[in-house]
């Protein structure tokens, strides 16, 4: 099976969306396109365009500047589930606004919270570590042992309800807004604990390969937890 990883940078601070093609399906990581950014129909274009038969929308945690894709998305794939840790669920949902409302008033993106209005949520709730196909029960079964490479792993620390996505056959993470390139993600935000994102560090560079490839929510990208000292 051919694993193929796009780079969509969109929404307000420019996310990484990650689109895993495996085939012809593909999981949507943190989509962030909307209206108030312009880019409202840069994902969707580009499955579109691609041909590709989205799986999941995965959120790796539900601040407001990784989740104002969902709405559209699941519009236009209303079957396909939208994935988030139990702990972010009411910051990522139909209550998004309402809850990170004052955030954004803090930073001055006030007008943001209508971008975050009304959206989806989510439809599974990740509540124990496991792999993606004991959450999506297909009869297909190509689909099922696509899902069965690709873990989640809870590395609560920016906010109580972060994950990483993980391939461990081909030692890829897909670390949303934990592991940066030379840094970590701010605990001052809505659930942050940097108590939390300490332990949560420490486990993922013992655990994981050295080897292994980090594809973060911001910026740079596909840089080893070797050469990532802190």
């Amino acid at each position: 099976m051919n694993t193929n990883i796009h780079r969509l940078v969109t929404g307000p601070f420019q996310i990484n969306t990650w689109i895993i093609q495996i085939d012809s399906y593909a999981l949507i990581i943190d989509p962030a396109a909307s209206e108030f950014t312009d880019d409202k129909t840069k994902i969707t274009s580009f499955l579109v365009q691609k041909n590709l038969t989205p799986i999941a929308f995965i959120l790796t945690h539900g601040h407001f500047d990784h989740i104002s894709g969902t709405g559209v998305l699941k519009s236009l794939w209303p079957s396909v589930p939208l994935i988030c840790h139990k702990n972010d669920f009411l910051m990522s949902g139909k209550n998004a606004a309402q809850i990170q409302g004052e955030t954004l008033c803090n930073i001055g993106m006030e007008d943001f919270a209508k971008a975050i209005s009304d959206l989806p949520d989510a439809d599974i709730l990740i509540e124990n570590e496991c792999a993606l196909s004991d959450l999506i029960k297909s009869q297909d079964s190509k689909i099922t042992e696509l899902l069965s490479d690709w873990k989640f792993i809870h590395t609560p620390g920016h906010t109580q309800g972060s994950i990483c996505i993980y391939n461990a056959k081909e030692k890829l993470l897909f670390s949303g807004d934990t592991i940066f390139y030379h840094s970590y993600g701010r605990t001052d935000l809505e659930g942050g604990n940097q108590n939390q994102m300490i332990k949560t560090l420490t486990r993922l560079y013992k655990e994981l390969p050295e080897d292994c490839r980090i594809f973060p929510g911001h910026e740079f990208y596909g840089f080893t937890l070797k050469e990532n000292s802190l």
